[in-house]
C-alpha cells in the first residue's frame, strides 16, 4: 500500500495555496459516485484501495492524500445549489470543520460573456447578483464579491458591455457590493476584491471601496502582482485599521510562482505577529488542473538559489503501452499507485463511450488521475520552497540597502533558495516593524520591483499583461500560469470530454 500524506499537518505555519478545483475533477467524483459503471471495475487501478471517493483530497480521512483547502468558481460551477450538492458533492457535501473553500464570484466570466448578462440593464436586473450571492452564501466559507475586472472595459470586450473606462468598472462593482450588503445572510464571510491596472487606479479603487464592512481582502491587478504596491497597500491597510481582526483573509488572486509563495508567507507571519493573530494570508493558481488539457504531467521540481519551478511533461500516450505493468515515472501517492497501462488505457482497437477507436490511448479516466498527481505535486513544491527559504532566511540576514541586481552565480547565499527571495523576506520582517515603513518601501523600490519582473513602478499595460505568458508545451514553470482565456480554454476542453 502506498504512503497516505496529510499535506494539511505539513503545510505548518505557511501562506495557503489554494488548487483551483477544476468542475471537471469534482463532477467526475459526482459521477462516479452516482452510476456504478462510470468507471468499471476492471477501469480502477488496483492500487486505488478507496476507490473514486479516495481522490477527494478534502476528506481527511479514506483519501490517498489530505489537503483542507482549495479554491471552487462559481464561473463553472453548477449555480443551482440543489443541483450542485448532487452534481458537485466533493464541494457541497464536504466537512465543513475540517475543509475550507474560497469561493470566485465569476466576475471574469461574466465580464467575457461565459455567464450571459444583459448589459444594457445591468443595475436594474438583480437576476444575475441574487443567483451569484445565493451560490456563494450556499457553497464557500469566504467568498469574493462580484467585482467587474477591468478587462470589461477593454477591446474586445468593451464592444459588448459598452463599459468605456476602468471607472465604470468600479462604478458596477461598487453597485455590487451595495447588494451584496443589503441582501447577504451571513451564510459565507466575503473578500473586498481591489482591482486597478496601474498605481494610480488601485490607489482610487481602493479609496472608493474600502467603507464596506466586509471580512477581508482580494488582491487583484496591480495589487497582486507589483510587490512594492502590495507591501504599501498592506501598511495603509494597516493603518486603517483594515487588518484587525475581524478581517481575517488576505487572497492574491491566481499566482503559482514558488519564490511568491515565501514572500506570501512572510506576510503571513508579520500581520499574525504585529497586528492580527487570526490572519491568514492565501493565493490560488489553477495549473496543476489544466495542465492535464495539454496533456502534461508534473514530472519534477526545481529549487536552486537560479530558480524555484515546477516542470511540466507531455506526458506519454501511446496504445503500445496497453495493459503495461512499468510504473508511473513520477513521484505522489497518486503516481505511486498508478502503472503507464493505467494511464495509456485504450489499446489498438479499443472503441470509446462513442463507439468510435480514437486516436489518443488516453480516456476521460486518464485525465483525473493526472490531475490529482499534478494536485499533489504543486502543493508539495510549495511546501518544500518554504522550508527551504526557512532554512535560509534562518542564515541570512542581508540588507536591503547592500542589495543590487546581478546575475552572476557566486552571489548567491544559498545552495537551494534564490537571493531575492532571502532579501525580501528579511525586508518584510524589518517593514512591519519600522517606525518610518514609507521611507523603508522608497529604499526598497528596486529590489521589490526586480521581484515582481517589473522594469519599473509605471509598468506599462502590455508589460504588466506579459506577467500571465505561460510559454512553451514543455516548460519548466517560470510564472505557471495561465491567462485568463487559457483557462476557459481548458475548461471547455475538459467539459466536453465523453465521460
Amino acid at each position: 500500500m502506498a504512503d497516505i500524506k496529510n499535506l494539511t499537518e505539513s503545510n505548518k505555519d505557511y501562506s495557503v495555496f489554494l488548487p483551483s478545483i477544476s468542475s471537471f475533477y469534482s463532477k467526475f467524483i459526482a459521477q462516479a459516485q452516482k452510476r456504478p459503471d462510470f468507471v468499471k471495475p476492471e477501469r480502477m487501478p488496483k492500487g486505488f484501495e478507496f476507490g473514486i471517493d479516495g481522490f477527494d483530497f478534502l476528506k481527511p480521512k479514506d483519501s490517498y492524500y489530505h489537503y483542507k483547502w482549495g479554491l471552487y468558481s462559481a464561473g463553472h460551477a453548477t449555480r443551482d445549489p440543489a443541483k450542485s450538492d448532487v452534481q458537485e458533492p466533493m464541494i457541497q457535501k464536504r466537512d465543513r470543520e475540517t475543509s475550507f473553500i474560497l469561493g470566485d464570484s465569476g466576475g471574469y466570466q461574466i465580464a467575457t460573456g461565459v455567464i450571459q448578462c444583459d448589459w444594457k440593464n445591468f443595475k436594474s436586473n438583480d437576476d444575475l447578483r441574487k443567483m451569484m450571492l445565493t451560490w456563494l452564501e450556499h457553497t464557500c466559507d469566504y467568498s469574493m464579491i462580484l467585482d467587474v475586472p477591468t478587462l470589461a472595459a477593454a477591446p474586445p470586450l468593451n464592444a459588448k458591455t459598452g463599459l468605456k473606462d476602468w471607472i465604470d468598472c468600479l462604478d458596477y462593482t461598487i453597485h455590487n457590493n451595495d447588494y451584496f450588503v443589503k441582501h447577504r445572510t451571513g451564510n459565507t464571510k466575503f473578500l473586498n476584491v481591489l482591482q486597478g491596472n496601474n498605481e494610480q487606479q488601485a490607489d482610487d479603487w481602493y479609496s472608493a471601496v474600502k467603507h464596506y464592512p466586509f471580512e477581508g481582502w482580494a488582491m487583484a491587478g496591480y495589487n497582486m502582482k507589483q510587490l512594492h504596491l502590495a507591501l504599501r497597500r498592506l501598511i495603509v491597510l494597516r493603518d486603517e485599521k483594515m487588518l484587525d481582526p475581524g478581517r481575517d483573509l488576505i487572497h492574491y488572486l491566481g499566482t503559482s510562482k514558488l519564490n511568491w509563495a515565501c514572500i506570501f508567507t512572510a506576510i503571513q507571519r508579520n500581520i499574525r505577529e504585529t497586528i492580527n493573530p487570526n490572519m491568514m494570508v492565501s493565493y490560488d493558481a489553477a495549473s496543476p488542473f489544466l495542465t492535464t488539457a495539454k496533456g502534461q504531467a508534473y514530472s519534477q521540481h526545481v529549487h536552486r538559489n537560479y530558480k524555484f519551478s515546477n516542470v511540466m511533461e507531455q506526458a506519454v500516450d501511446d496504445k503500445r503501452l496497453q495493459y503495461s505493468d512499468i510504473p508511473f515515472p513520477f513521484n505522489s501517492p497518486i503516481g505511486q499507485r498508478m502503472t503507464m497501462g493505467d494511464l495509456c488505457y485504450m489499446g489498438p482497437g479499443m472503441l470509446n463511450k462513442l463507439g468510435r477507436e480514437g486516436k489518443t490511448s488516453w480516456d476521460s479516466f486518464t485525465y483525473f488521475l493526472l490531475m490529482a498527481h499534478n494536485v499533489y505535486q504543486h502543493i508539495e513544491s510549495v511546501q518544500r520552497a518554504n522550508a527551504l527559504a526557512d532554512i535560509a532566511c534562518a542564515r541570512y540576514k542581508p540588507s536591503h540597502l547592500e542589495w543590487s541586481k546581478v546575475k552572476a552565480k557566486q552571489e548567491e547565499f544559498d545552495l537551494w533558495v534564490p537571493r531575492d527571495v532571502i532579501y525580501v523576506t528579511e525586508f518584510i520582517n524589518k517593514l512591519f516593524k519600522s517606525e518610518t515603513p514609507m521611507q523603508l518601501l522608497d529604499q526598497g523600490e528596486a529590489m521589490l520591483t526586480n521581484f515582481s519582473g517589473m522594469k519599473s513602478i509605471k509598468t506599462s499595460q502590455s508589460s504588466f499583461d506579459s506577467l500571465f505568458d505561460s510559454g512553451d508545451n514543455v516548460q519548466e514553470e517560470s510564472d505557471g500560469e495561465f491567462t485568463a482565456e487559457q483557462v476557459e480554454e481548458a475548461e471547455d476542453f475538459l467539459e466536453h470530454l465523453e465521460q
